[in-house]
């Protein structure tokens, strides 16, 4: 099948309702994030029906910030 000038394999099938969102969690560091992640989505399996699937795109580390001195003591 070909949408927009795409070759699409029409090969997905899903029988249920889905929808889709991503989120950014920030946390101290991956240790945290990992935690919040899956506490967030908890009972994430693959079994057919399940309310909810979860994926891991990866980790964005930051820079830690820098200390700025004020030029004048308040």
């Amino acid at each position: 099948m070909i949408i927009n000038g795409v070759a699409i394999d029409a090969t997905f099938a899903e029988a249920f309702p889905m929808k889709a969102t991503r989120a950014i969690i920030t946390a101290q560091n991956e240790k945290w994030a990992m935690i919040s992640a899956q506490a967030m989505t908890g009972f994430a399996t693959s079994v057919i029906a399940c309310g909810l699937r979860r994926g891991l795109n990866g980790f964005l580390i930051l820079p830690k910030p820098r200390t700025v001195v004020p030029a004048f003591p308040s």
